[in-house]
């Protein structure tokens, strides 16, 4: 009843019985934050205390579902055991893991792929996204001899599902296949979505080049450009120039486009990040004569006057930000007025 105003006194009488597990449990929850963090709750730390004093202790180290006792950290075996026993109660993660392991003969497990191949099957009759993909990978020649037809079955299944690594791989089997250019972008678009670092970079590519049935976006091709470096995982070379020389033009051209051909508007320019984007591309393509062509171009531009007053170079020789390498000047004086006028925010550090 949306008129009548419920009090947390309605609340806590209506609750009965499960007023009090939803309190023990609330009360664990504040435990463990407090644990993580070494914070300081106040009063609610002593309240905590004094009415569930050993809560804490009493749910450390168990599980959160059947509070069982958890497998010590590099325990492989006990957590081995730990999965062949939900394996055999039809647990379809399990039963991926352990089939795994017999079909690749690891983890103490004696190679066994018929076994393996069994358990997954299992997994996968019940459409567990993992199994599904693991299933596409057996039949792709990495684990049996290659089956287009199932590998592409086993892969469409799992991408359909929301894995994130089959929805990427086949957008780049349609893509390779030739089938519809609709198909190919859209399972590239959801792997995107779930933050999968090389399908931003095809994204950025196609909405930069207009290609697969896509239409021309500087505003898309700078987004997904970016996405790729940010969503790339602890540890990845970020190793394809595309996605750096793409958004440095789109980038270059947004600005272009935005303010009439301006590029040189404190707060606004997109020289510095341009250049150092540009110079990346190059640093993983050193023969990239497109890439070279494009620093030189911008290059010789801006530094053929000062970023701030506007003048010309003539004879005289002037110097460049050392930080971002991407701004001119006439005078240390012109540096500190561009500087506060906006350049701090164009500025961008080398790397």
């Amino acid at each position: 009843d949306n008129d009548r105003t419920v009090s947390w006194a309605d609340v806590v009488r209506r609750a009965n019985s499960s007023h009090q597990f939803f309190r023990k449990l609330w009360t664990w929850r504040m435990w463990k934050e407090s644990d993580d963090d070494h914070g300081d709750h106040g009063c609610c730390d002593e309240r905590i205390k004094d009415e569930e004093e050993g809560l804490g202790d009493k749910f450390r180290g168990k599980c959160p579902l059947c509070r069982g006792e958890m497998p010590r950290e590099g325990d492989y075996k006990e957590s081995l055991t730990r999965a062949l026993e939900h394996a055999n109660k039809g647990k379809a993660w399990a039963q991926m893991y352990i089939g795994s392991c017999y079909i690749g003969g690891t983890y103490g497990f004696a190679l066994d792929k018929q076994k393996g191949l069994q358990l997954l099957e299992q997994a996968v009759a019940q459409r567990y996204p993992d199994a599904l993909f693991m299933m596409a990978l057996a039949y792709s020649g990495q684990m049996f001899e290659r089956d287009e037809s199932k590998y592409m079955y086993y892969l469409k299944e799992a991408a359909d599902l929301g894995h994130q690594t089959a929805q990427k791989r086949l957008g780049i089997a349609d893509h390779k296949c030739g089938n519809e250019k609709e198909n190919h972008v859209h399972y590239i678009t959801l792997a995107a979505s779930q933050g999968d670092a090389e399908a931003c970079g095809m994204l950025g590519h196609f909405f930069m080049r207009a290609e697969c049935g896509l239409s021309k976006s500087l505003i898309l091709a700078k987004h997904y450009s970016e996405k790729y470096f940010e969503d790339a995982v602890e540890g990845d070379p970020c190793d394809n120039p595309l996605p750096a020389f793409n958004l440095s033009l789109a980038s270059f051209h947004l600005v272009l486009e935005r303010y009439e051909g301006i590029l040189e508007i404190p707060g606004y320019s997109p020289v510095p990040k341009s250049i150092f984007w540009a110079r990346k591309a190059l640093k993983l393509d050193p023969t990239d004569d497109f890439v070279i062509k494009f620093i030189s171009m911008v290059q010789n531009e801006a530094k053929s006057h000062c970023t701030n007053c506007r003048k010309e170079a003539g004879c005289s020789s002037f110097k460049r930000c050392v930080r971002c390498l991407g701004a001119w000047y006439c005078g240390k004086e012109c540096q500190v007025q561009h500087w506060k006028a906006g350049h701090k925010i164009d500025c961008i550090k080398r790397k």
